[in-house]
């Protein structure tokens, strides 16, 4: 991995870390979301500490180049992150409109009255 690539990983998961630093003092983000972000910048700094570990399982899962095996981590994380978000999404959708079909319901009923 080319130490250009090592620097952009290493400068991005701190600014990342600081960025979610920032919104925990702040109180802007739950929990779960910081810990998966905090996680994936810890990920991206070991990545570009240490590319020799790359390297080794780049070597071992028979990729051609560690970089690629890099791109490839994070695309997974970010497409699971995605799922959750979409599954999330979807049950929130859910709840909004159960509760729109109650807050109709309840209007009629007042209506009648």
């Amino acid at each position: 991995m080319s130490i250009c690539i090592r620097i952009l990983l290493i400068v991005g998961a701190i600014t990342v870390l600081v960025f979610m630093l920032r919104k925990i003092r702040q109180s802007k983000l739950k929990i779960e979301y910081i810990l998966f972000w905090i996680t994936f910048s810890v990920i991206l700094v070991f990545m570009g500490l240490f590319p020799q570990v790359i390297s080794w399982i780049s070597e071992l899962l028979g990729f051609q180049a560690p970089i690629n095996l890099a791109y490839l981590v994070i695309i997974l994380v970010l497409i699971i992150k995605l799922f959750f978000n979409t599954i999330q999404i979807s049950a929130l959708e859910n709840k909004v409109d159960n509760l729109t079909q109650q807050l109709a319901i309840d209007k009629k009923l007042e209506e009648e009255k």
